[in-house]
């Protein structure tokens, strides 16, 4: 299954691409413009998933990262192709990017509802370290914070963190 796909940099010409996805989802986590800035800016990376058969664009992560801490700003997977364990190949891609940036710490917001999104962090060994109250507007939600510390995961650089052996 995870065969099928690959990650790679996001370019400018997917843009549209990414933000077609939000849409269809119904979610707008940055305008355009701001990618654009995001994508001149060595302190953030954006990495897209795409389907080696149709060469579809399925989902998106996006971090920004200075000196040992990485944030998480967004992961997104098209609708058609939640539930695959495609999100969870993107969450381990980005740890593995992190450990070799020699980055310690990754933290991420999440909405309170958004209880699969929490189990998947969870699963990734992310904690719970605070609640920003109305973070989150269009509606109003409070937000969780999670952090990993990825220098207590038991990470090998000769292979992957051992969470994307758990993928279909």
């Amino acid at each position: 299954m995870k065969n099928n796909y690959i990650i790679c940099n996001l370019d400018n010409n997917q843009i549209q691409d990414i933000k077609l996805i939000e849409d269809e989802l119904k979610i707008n986590i940055l305008p355009k413009n701001s990618i654009l800035e995001d994508l001149e800016n060595e302190y953030f990376s954006y990495f897209v998933l795409k389907d080696k058969i149709n060469k579809n664009i399925v989902g998106y992560i996006a971090t920004s990262h200075v000196y040992d801490t990485m944030d998480i700003i967004s992961i997104v997977i098209k609708k058609d192709y939640q539930r695959l364990g495609l999100a969870s190949y993107l969450l381990n891609y980005i740890i593995n990017f992190a450990k070799e940036k020699n980055i310690s710490n990754i933290l991420l917001e999440v909405r309170k509802s958004n209880i699969p999104a929490q189990r998947l962090y969870k699963k990734f060994n992310f904690k719970k370290i605070n609640e920003r109250k109305n973070y989150y507007k269009a509606p109003i939600e409070d937000a969780l914070i999670y952090k990993l510390e990825i220098n207590n995961i038991n990470f090998n650089s000769n292979r992957k963190w051992s969470k994307i052996n758990s993928l279909p």
